[in-house]
């Protein structure tokens, strides 16, 4: 109820209650008005509605497929279907500034827009207030999750619960305490990831992922597991299904005990062998943090869009976007008008050629953001957006000085040794390391939680000659251009950039990933099996690490190049 000066009279109290116990017939007007409330949202509560079964401890069986919506209102989708110029305003400072134009010019969508907020806003206090979703009432709400939590506590002491969810139940951040209460208390009994490839939900789009979650309140020492399933029958699939303890959730995803995504039980067999070697990049529970990690979004896109300009200027620095980059490649694309476009290879080999961003932001406002967390004229990041379908799916890089949009997320190791730091990119490009992560992404994010519990080699385990090898390989991938000598300059390199070679950064990048094969402790039969599954068991086997990759090789080369580089790589290293 909004909070008015009338309504504040309405507004029903123990007392009133207490009132109404007794007969007085003076409260009516607040019954009506609690009664109008209720009709209006449709207020339900379980033990009103089935009072017989929560006199025997609660639900047998649940089943259902409760709904995925956000509880955050958003202003562009709100809009889509009301105002045109609002939606498609340029960005969310222009979107805000025609919202405060509307009572004037349409004032019943302006009062439908507030009543819309609060609503929203109603909504998203109770869930975080009332103490009934503790494990659920994180971050950006989702109602899936919220659903997820009820049934949950609906059941009967032998009861089961089985709903059809979003698979961020089990790997997103803001569900990481209720699935690793799940995990924890062995509620868990089963998760069935599916992809919507083949329609199974017609109005859902194609690329989303959804899973079967069975949950019980008897322990369950073992789930059971599978995931990138298209249809039901492929559950019935020994190959594509697996068991996971907790202490096999716990060894992979310490911090926050979020469910990995393995294909196969191979891929967690060689998943869990790797986490037994190499330590997580940051573990909160024990507050090991061997690279001495903090991590930055600069600036938000919508949030700071205030503060770009769209020409460059004095004293204005370049925004990158995440678009821009790929892997050791500051100069993937670059802005033409409101577009992208990729730069060729032929252009890439022009060592003044720098990208033309979207926008511009002030040097002091970058300055800010920096002061007193790093001091070098270069910075370090990854692609926020991405997808363990993809070519690749960890898209790291360093590039020169200057703001960066929130989707491009900043790491920065607090290691002075700068040698030592481009060995942390070259860990983050490597194809075991992109393996790993493959297992740990259920949508279309990298996100810092994840991030954080994926195994990264520690310095320390670096000898001086693995730090010559990588450093080397690194220095000529990175200096390209002449915008990067700030980072040449750190490595101890005071010569001209190197040439862009397509045939010679190939064979760099294959001696890189037989060196962290070996780093990260792998076997030959392993790293083959990371390159291509197929290649051992077949072309009908469930798993595929990097599809993609070969079958844009094997279009542009004839060959899947990667697999055989990578592997005579491995063969002279011995």
């Amino acid at each position: 109820m909004p909070l008015t000066e009338y309504q504040l009279q309405l507004l029903p109290s123990t007392e009133v209650l207490q009132q109404l116990l007794r007969g007085n017939i003076s409260t009516q007007k607040i019954v009506d008005a609690s009664n109008e409330l209720a009709k209006q949202n449709r207020f339900f509560h379980w033990c009103l509605e089935f009072p017989e079964v929560f006199e025997n401890g609660g639900f047998d069986c649940i089943l259902g497929n409760p709904p995925w919506e956000r509880i955050k209102l958003q202003e562009k989708e709100f809009f889509a279907s009301r105002d045109f110029e609002i939606a498609n305003a340029q960005n969310k400072a222009a979107r805000e500034k025609l919202i405060k134009t509307l009572p004037e010019r349409k004032p019943e969508l302006a009062k439908a827009w507030e009543d819309a907020k609060h609503d929203a806003d109603a909504q998203g206090k109770f869930i975080r207030e009332s103490n009934r979703f503790p494990l659920t009432s994180a971050g950006d709400i989702n109602t899936y999750s919220v659903f997820s939590e009820t049934a949950r506590r609906l059941i009967a002491p032998t009861g089961r619960v089985g709903i059809i969810v979003p698979t961020g139940i089990a790997t997103d951040d803001t569900c990481k305490k209720f699935f690793g209460d799940l995990i924890q208390k062995q509620s868990l009994a089963s998760l069935y990831d599916f992809e919507n490839r083949e329609k199974l939900f017609a109005a859902v789009d194609s690329r989303m992922k959804f899973s079967l979650l069975s949950i019980g309140n008897q322990k369950i020492k073992q789930a059971d597991f599978a995931f990138f399933l298209t249809q039901p029958k492929h559950i019935e699939d020994k190959a594509r299904t697996f068991k996971l303890s907790p202490q096999d959730i716990a060894l992979i995803n310490p911090n926050t005990l979020t469910c990995p995504v393995f294909r196969t039980s191979q891929d967690a067999e060689i998943t869990k062998k790797i986490y037994q070697r190499v330590p997580v990049l940051e573990n909160e529970k024990t507050g090991i943090n061997p690279w001495g990690i903090s991590f930055m979004a600069m600036f938000h896109m919508s949030n700071d869009s205030h503060l770009f300009k769209d020409e460059p200027a004095e004293g204005l620095l370049p925004l990158y976007e995440a678009k821009m980059f790929h892997q050791f490649d500051h100069r993937w694309a670059t802005y033409e008008g409101s577009e992208t476009k990729y730069i060729t290879l032929e252009s890439k080999s022009d060592p003044t050629l720098q990208v033309t961003p979207r926008y511009w932001v002030e040097k002091n406002e970058v300055d800010k953001k920096l002061a007193g967390k790093w001091d070098k004229k270069w910075l370090l990041g990854w692609r926020d957006i991405a997808n363990s379908t993809n070519e690749r799916t960890v898209i790291s890089s360093v590039f020169p000085i200057g703001g960066c949009g929130d989707k491009f997320l900043l790491m920065r190791p607090s290691i002075a040794n700068n040698l030592l730091i481009s060995c942390l990119l070259a860990n983050l490009n490597s194809l075991v390391f992109d393996y790993v992560a493959r297992q740990k992404i259920g949508g279309v994010s990298l996100k810092y939680f994840t991030m954080r519990q994926l195994p990264i080699i520690p310095p320390d385990w670096y000898s001086p000659e693995d730090i010559k090898y990588i450093s080397s390989r690194v220095l000529e991938l990175v200096y390209t251009s002449y915008d990067m000598k700030p980072f040449a300059l750190d490595m101890g390199y005071e010569g001209e950039p190197f040439r862009w070679d397509n045939q010679r950064r190939a064979k760099l990048r294959a001696e890189l990933d037989a060196k962290y094969a070996k780093l990260y402790g792998l076997t030959r039969e392993e790293l083959r099996y990371i390159l291509d599954p197929s290649d051992i068991y077949g072309s009908e086997f469930p798993s595929e690490t990097f599809r993609v990759l070969k079958n844009n090789e094997i279009k542009q080369y004839g060959e899947y190049r990667t697999q055989r580089m990578v592997l005579a790589a491995w063969d002279i290293m011995g």
